[in-house]
């Protein structure tokens, strides 16, 4: 008589066992693959985040260092002109920039200075221009937001004093090298008017960066045409070292 083999199949147990450990298995996958779209988003914010700030000091940069002595007319049609730069209480300035390239195919003809302005507002940093550089009533700038979680902004102006030292003021222009004309106050440029520093400092706190600090150059070569010391009309000549 034959024999017949019989064939033994899994106990419940071990059903369990395995599913058991399956669901451990995919457990950790899911924890290891949510950890790592964590990370990536984390990164990815970081990364656009640092994107933002390169490019607001990329145009923070390109408008400090193309500063020139250019006073304008504000919107009130003042006798006395607008500083080429003026800064009231450091916390936001204003000043011409040359650089502003017109397109060869635009029919409107402009100049190619500007005008522009940044300024904290609602925690933003703000970039103003204008269209033109002698304003009328009804000028009004364009606005475009730069960054945003900015919770203070300062400016501090270095230049050299009567002294020829390096001197630094959160104001400008400072008034030790104000003088003014009160006998002609329409007199346009007087040279107080056109006085630029020497190197531009902006402090900007962030909610995620902590303080971050940048140092503009002013290029100018009318930097030191306009100084203090010097009672010769300016020449617009080389930079001084």
């Amino acid at each position: 008589m034959m024999k017949t083999s019989s064939q033994k199949g899994l106990t419940l147990i071990e059903l369990l066992i395995a599913m058991a450990i399956f669901a451990v298995m995919s457990a950790a996958m899911f924890v290891a693959f949510d950890s790592f779209q964590k990370g990536k988003e984390v990164t990815d914010r970081g990364a656009d985040r640092l994107k933002h700030y390169q490019l607001a000091f990329n145009i923070l940069a390109r408008d400090f260092q193309q500063m020139i002595p250019r006073p304008v007319r504000d919107e009130f049609g003042s006798e006395t002109p607008l500083y080429a730069l003026k800064s009231d209480v450091g916390s936001d300035v204003e000043f011409t920039r040359a650089g502003w390239n017109r397109s060869p195919f635009s029919k409107v003809k402009r100049a190619e200075l500007q005008r522009v302005t940044y300024y904290l507002e609602e925690q933003k940093l703000m970039r103003g221009s204008w269209q033109v550089l002698d304003r009328a009533e009804d000028s009004v700038p364009d606005r475009t937001e730069l960054l945003d979680g900015v919770e203070s902004l300062s400016f501090v102006f270095y230049y050299l004093d009567k002294q020829s030292k390096m001197a630094s003021t959160e104001a400008w222009p400072p008034s030790t090298m104000k003088k003014g004309d009160s006998d002609n106050p329409s007199h346009v440029p007087e040279r107080e008017y056109l006085l630029l520093p020497r190197v531009v400092e902006m402090k900007l706190n962030t909610k995620d960066m902590g303080q971050l600090t940048r140092k503009f150059l002013i290029a100018n070569c009318f930097v030191d045409a306009y100084h203090p010391n010097n009672n010769e009309p300016p020449q617009g000549g080389g930079c001084g070292s």
